[in-house]
């Protein structure tokens, strides 16, 4: 009787590829590149995970604070959203300029140009959030 198995070495190249990240070009409105390419790691990587956990934390603390612990607050979901998206950032290239300031990379910058343009941080999401967005070839 020959033996059976199922070989899972695509699943752990997924699994790599999603550890090493990949690089997005931005586009504008019209789907043209705007020069703007942002590294993010995949929804199964160490570095997403730990963020998930992070953020869970953080928002948890928050709400222990406010005075009422009834409903979250309105923006909370997009605010959980964009500290997911921003730890999970690995870098941009080159430095965006906004409002005439040269933007270096950091998380909370990361943060700040994610709430600023939901069309950059949807661009991010789409394939953050998508693990054939890292299958190579």
């Amino acid at each position: 009787m020959s033996e059976e198995f199922v070989d899972l070495s695509g699943l752990e190249a997924l699994v790599q590829s999603q550890e090493e990240g990949i690089e997005i070009t931005i586009v504008n409105e019209q789907g043209n590149p705007i020069g703007l390419k942002i590294g993010v790691v995949g929804p199964d990587s160490d570095r997403m995970q730990k963020a998930m956990r992070e953020v869970a934390a953080e928002f948890a603390k928050k709400a222990a604070e406010r005075e009422s612990l009834g409903e979250p607050l309105a923006d909370e979901a997009d605010a959980r959203l964009i500290a997911i998206l921003a730890k999970a950032t690995t870098h941009w290239a080159p430095n965006p300029k906004i409002a005439g300031q040269v933007v270096p990379f950091s998380e909370e910058n990361v943060r700040n140009l994610y709430t600023k343009f939901k069309i950059i941080r949807d661009q991010v999401e789409a394939k953050a959030a998508r693990r054939a967005s890292f299958t190579k070839g």
